[in-house]
């Protein structure tokens, strides 16, 4: 059975952050970190190998439409 948006953990971590800041195109500037983290994880989420612990659509909705709270941004780093 697949997990429910409120099942599925939303953990950053530097490694996370890392990994996120090496792969964005080093010309933007400006965005705000935590979004581009969040949408880095739900990625992440959404190609995991066993099927099952993938989010629903309506999960990815969720969370695409409910995004963390504002941090720090890319060009304050």
């Amino acid at each position: 059975m697949r997990k429910t948006t409120s099942e599925i953990p939303y953990k950053p971590s530097a490694a996370s952050s890392a990994v996120l800041l090496a792969l964005v195109d080093p010309k933007l500037s400006g965005y705000p970190l935590a979004g581009a983290l969040h949408l880095f994880n739900i990625a992440m989420m959404c190609v995991k190998n066993d099927s099952c612990a993938r989010p629903t659509t309506r999960a990815v909705v969720n969370m695409l439409t409910n995004p963390p709270p504002s941090s720090p941004t890319r060009a304050n780093l």
